[in-house]
């Protein structure tokens, strides 16, 4: 063999290495870095076989109730909803052409089995050609399905878009969440183009997803914030109060006279609020309303592209003292959802500790081992006992005599507060409100109710439906 002979060989062996070489980075490169864009990429059919040959795993509410669980054969599997409407937005769908929401899609890996997303096992299951198991992992849930299918109808007898959250403010546990408009997820395949037809906002979570003005609802952080500042708390009401060559008025134009917090609060005076958040001055009022969570992301377990928790916001950068003294009424630039303000009523009823809201309290793998269990967790130290003693007792009193007389039950002393969101200067539309909790003394429950654009008040259409909603719920729950 001569010297020409080797070199040629020698070049042809180091092209074949480079040539290994760059099909080795090329595999990684996409592997590591592109793997997630061709997984979703609509071409790619081999992630959509490799799912029909799962079976998902059961999804059941906190007395072991089946909410979700798999039928049939082996890529043939169908996905079965025993209540199709009650848990539309929080348990969703899985579908093979309509794609998924609610828990089927944020917890879809979980429910699948299949293996996380990391770079070493991701290039394992390259590798591999394989995930963990047949048969996806099992969710128990912390709702009740009395209590939700209850939410439900109440909210479809009144026959108006709206939304409700039941939880425990102790634990954070959500014990129902509803949205209406609903839709049925066992039809979702045959039903979906009709319902996107008549654009109702059925696929809307208004529970989470809705960014609404809050209303008088919101004169709880700001009763908070008063307390705090130490400001004097009397007030001589003439109906009318003008900041800024402004005019800030009393629902029904209403004149109360000398008030304290207390009066003012259980009658929900606007002149009052506008007149001391004023006083208070934007960084107290935003201080606070922080700890509350406004202005920030709360993590939740319906988490998606197309299901997600609305931050509750707003812009103080802007507010001169007219804008701030709105804010301090729940209006202004303020958006909020009924999670969030259940959350609210939830600190004041928990001493004022918040807790983090979730609805996966477990999952299971197939053979019945535990995977995870949630534990309470403490989102924020909103305000301290004493100030949240004050505002709950001013609830109480709210429910006893004030505008939310509506939502007195027999089975336990109700605390609330009512909310009416003026949505149009053109016309008498509303978003009515109500949050509170019960019993007064040992919380068990609380509660947020929106009625969506209506011709109504708080206290005449969203406080009956909480009381209806916290009675029941208490009775499931004794």
């Amino acid at each position: 063999m001569n010297i020409k002979e080797n070199r040629r060989m020698l070049v042809v062996l180091v092209g074949l290495i480079i040539m290994f070489l760059g099909l080795i980075f090329y595999l990684s490169y996409f592997t590591i870095f592109d793997a997630k864009e061709i997984v979703k990429h609509p071409a790619n059919r081999r992630d959509a076989i490799k799912v029909a040959a799962l079976k998902r795993g059961t999804i059941v509410d906190r007395n072991g109730e089946v909410l979700a669980q798999t039928e049939g054969e082996k890529y043939k599997y169908t996905r079965v909803y025993p209540h199709p409407r009650a848990y539309a937005h929080v348990v969703g769908y899985s579908s093979k052409t309509k794609g998924s929401s609610g828990l089927e899609a944020s917890y879809s890996k979980q429910l699948l089995g299949i293996e996380g997303s990391g770079t070493l096992k991701s290039i394992r299951a390259f590798f591999n050609n394989k995930v963990d198991s047949d048969v996806g992992n099992d969710l128990t849930l912390t709702t009740s399905t009395k209590i939700q299918q209850y939410i439900r109808d109440k909210l479809a007898e009144s026959g108006e878009k709206g939304a409700a959250v039941v939880m425990n403010p102790k634990t954070g546990e959500i014990l129902g969440m509803v949205s209406y408009p609903d839709f049925n997820i066992q039809n979702i395949d045959s039903d979906y183009s009709a319902i996107v037809e008549r654009n109702n906002g059925a696929f809307f979570n208004n529970a989470i997803q809705g960014g609404y003005a809050p209303g008088s609802i919101f004169k709880i952080i700001s009763t908070a914030a008063i307390i705090e500042s130490g400001i004097d708390q009397k007030y001589k009401d003439t109906g009318e109060e003008e900041i800024l060559g402004r005019a800030i008025k009393n629902a029904g134009g209403k004149e109360y006279g000398d008030l304290n917090l207390n009066k003012a609060f259980t009658h929900s005076v606007n002149t009052y609020f506008a007149n001391k958040v004023a006083e208070v001055g934007k960084d107290k009022f935003v201080e606070v309303a922080e700890r509350f969570m406004m202005n920030k992301k709360v993590d939740f377990d319906l988490n998606t592209k197309t299901t997600y928790l609305a931050k509750s916001s707003f812009n103080s950068s802007n507010w001169d003292q007219h804008a701030l003294a709105s804010a301090g009424i729940g209006q202004a630039d303020i958006l909020t959802t009924p999670l969030e303000m259940c959350m609210v009523a939830s600190a004041i009823a928990n001493e004022g500790k918040m807790m983090a809201p979730y609805l996966v309290s477990n999952i299971k793998s197939p053979e019945g081992s535990n995977i995870f269990t949630r534990e309470p967790q403490v989102l924020s130290e909103a305000v301290s006992p004493e100030v949240a003693k004050q505002i709950g007792d001013m609830m109480v009193n709210v429910v006893r005599s004030g505008s939310g007389k509506t939502a007195k039950i027999r089975r336990a002393q109700v605390a609330g507060k009512t909310g009416t969101a003026q949505i149009s200067k053109d016309a008498d539309k509303y978003n009515a409100w109500f949050v509170g909790y019960a019993p007064a003394k040992d919380p068990e429950v609380a509660v947020a109710v929106i009625i969506q654009n209506v011709e109504k008040f708080g206290g005449e259409i969203a406080a009956p439906i909480a009381g209806d909603i916290i009675n029941y719920s208490l009775g499931v729950l004794d």
